[in-house]
Order: structure tokens, then C-alpha cells, then sequence
């Protein structure tokens, strides 16, 4: 299955990709957030025009650091201040990184298992200039996972992890992948070309799904 590729212009990339996600954003049932620059670039416009009945979404996030939620390392305090709060969401399932690792990881499987098993509704992912989507890096065995819908991993800045998983990602009807930058721009023809397995390039395990779009800006698609 081939990727869907859409290009933004880099000054308006915020503003449009916001435009976008809210444009597909589910009228109920669930929505995965991200972290990242790119992601905080966008969530400050989204939080003007997200459709009110975001309230009424399980929202869930794609990985998180192992620090407590008011740390500055933490994906959900970005996504907390930026959006969750402004638009008054209510079912906010958060990583609990102040957990141990392999104890949070079960909890959340746990946690969201009903959830990821309706089907999630919207998966919002970044991916990094190794090909990494949520905290899946290149060689991680958690590429590798069929049950689980949540793992603890190890990640390359020396931190502890924790991401939802291939069974989890792949039970979305839609997922975006938000990325920018001239720096991953070689990474996205990587992926686009799909001459490597998904152990070496994460971001290949969406590969079979059949609703899966880059939202690209001009400098990351530069060397399409």
C-alpha cells in the first residue's frame, strides 16, 4: 500500500495542517495526539477552530517520556497546555511516565485496550530523521510486537519510553504524520520508497494500512 503525500508551503504549514486535522477529526470516538516541535507548532492553531465536541473524545497519545506530567520533557504537559486544556477535554488517557516503566506500560495497554479494540478514529504521529514513529526507534524489538498495545522501550537519548505499538497504530482508520524540516527530508524518501524493512525504518509499519497520509512541508519533501 502507498502513502498518501500532501505538501504545505513551511510558513502556513501550522495553520494549514491544523485546518486539516480538524477537517477529519472524528465527531466522537478517539483521537491520538503526538509530541514534538512540529506538533506544538500545530496543536496552538488547532486549539482555535477543533470542533467543540473534542470534549467528548477518549483522547490518547502516541508515547511519552518516563518524567512525571509537569515535567518539560513531557508530551502530555505540551499537549495539556496547548489544546487539552483550551478546548476543555475531559477523557484524557495519559501515559503515566512517573510510573515504572514496564508497570505503565501494562496499565495503559490495559487502560485503552477497549478503546484501540472499537477501532481508533484518528492517529496524529511525528517521525524523526531515523524513521521513528511514537518511541519505535530503528532496531527496537517493539517493532516486532503483536499483542501489546502499549511497551516500554529504551530510548537512544538515554531515557526510558514508552509508546503504543504496531497492534495499537495499525487499528486506526486514519493516521496523519506530521513532519517538517529539511533534515528529514532524505528520511521521508526513505520511507516513501519502502526498500527497508520496518525494523531498520519504523515509520514502515503502516505500510499495510490503507488510510495513511504525509503532511509535509516544502523543506521535508525536498528530496521527493
Amino acid at each position: 500500500m502507498s502513502f498518501d503525500v500532501q505538501v504545505f508551503a513551511s510558513d502556513a504549514y501550522p495553520l494549514a495542517v491544523a485546518r486539516r486535522i480538524a477537517d477529519r477529526m472524528p465527531s466522537s470516538g478517539s483521537l491520538v495526539l503526538t509530541g514534538g516541535t512540529t506538533a506544538a507548532r500545530v496543536y496552538e492553531c488547532l486549539a482555535d477552530f477543533a470542533p467543540e465536541h473534542l470534549t467528548e473524545l477518549d483522547i490518547l497519545f502516541s508515547d511519552e517520556r518516563c518524567v512525571p506530567p509537569d515535567d518539560p520533557e513531557s508530551n502530555y504537559l505540551m499537549a495539556r497546555t496547548l489544546l487539552l486544556e483550551p478546548l476543555g477535554a475531559e477523557n484524557v488517557h495519559r501515559m503515566r511516565g512517573e510510573d515504572p516503566p514496564e508497570e505503565a506500560a501494562a496499565a495503559y495497554h490495559s487502560e485503552i485496550a477497549p478503546i484501540v479494540e472499537r477501532g481508533l478514529d484518528l492517529l496524529l504521529l511525528g517521525m524523526g530523521a531515523d524513521a521513528h514513529v511514537g518511541a519505535m526507534f530503528p532496531g527496537s524489538p517493539v517493532v516486532e510486537e503483536t499483542e501489546s498495545f502499549c511497551a516500554a522501550v529504551d530510548r537512544p537519548d538515554g531515557m526510558r519510553g514508552l509508546t503504543l505499538t504496531p497492534p495499537a497504530m495499525l487499528r486506526t482508520r486514519r493516521a496523519l504524520l506530521l513532519v517538517t524540516g529539511e533534515a528529514k527530508a532524505a528520511t521521508v524518501a526513505r520511507v516513501l520508497a519502502g526498500a527497508e524493512p520496518a525494523s531498520e525504518c519504523p515509520a514502515r509499519i503502516l505500510a499495510p494500512h490503507p488510510d495513511v497520509t504525509f503532511l509535509l512541508d516544502t523543506e521535508a519533501a525536498s528530496a521527493l
